[in-house]
């Protein structure tokens, strides 16, 4: 039997390692040894893309220092969808009322089951290396994330979106993929 899995993956880089000058090897190590936050939101039903984008914002608007996020869409043998945000950085948002703040922003998600745990320092996955030229347009540093991606073998649908404002340079990778799982 298979197993329909789709995961669309959003992957932010922010205070990417390129804008501040620094080493792209040390930020990913960096952020590697920093605290995490994951966000289960269960029995929601489909969200749309841009709820699910305002939600990531919403929680990485409450946290500072932080260094990345990961949002994930899973959808697996035709159960309700489940949107999984992680956050890595210095300072996260708490995880003990969340849900209810959640819950309290957006309508959509008053009957959804929503937990929050942190993450151990330590135990963040793996982190692309994404090394972008400083003084690059924002559509040419767009253009070398994406070779960046094609060269280690990322597959799947890319979406590449590359913003300066007054913070600094600000990066969304998006990667949306299907993968058919057998069942054991």
């Amino acid at each position: 039997m298979f197993k329909p899995l789709l995961l669309p993956l959003l992957c932010t880089l922010l205070a990417l390692a390129c804008d501040r000058g620094d080493d792209p090897q040390a930020r990913v190590a960096e952020l590697s040894s920093s605290p995490g936050l994951r966000v289960q939101i269960r029995d929601a039903g489909e969200l749309p893309p841009t709820t699910v984008h305002a939600i990531a914002q919403h929680l990485e608007g409450q946290a500072t220092q932080t260094g990345a996020a990961m949002v994930r869409v899973k959808h697996e043998d035709g159960a309700a969808p489940v949107l999984e945000i992680e956050l890595w950085g210095a300072t996260l948002p708490a995880a003990d009322d969340l849900a209810s703040k959640l819950k309290a922003q957006f309508p959509a998600l008053a009957g959804a089951d929503i937990t929050a745990t942190t993450i151990p320092a330590g135990e963040t996955p793996p982190m692309p290396v994404i090394a972008v030229e400083a003084d690059l347009s924002p559509a040419e540093a767009e253009q070398q994330i994406r070779d960046q991606l094609a060269a280690d073998g990322v597959d799947g649908a890319v979406q590449v979106k590359v913003q300066d404002g007054p913070e600094g340079r600000r990066v969304e990778v998006s990667v949306e993929k299907e993968e058919i799982q057998k069942n054991p």
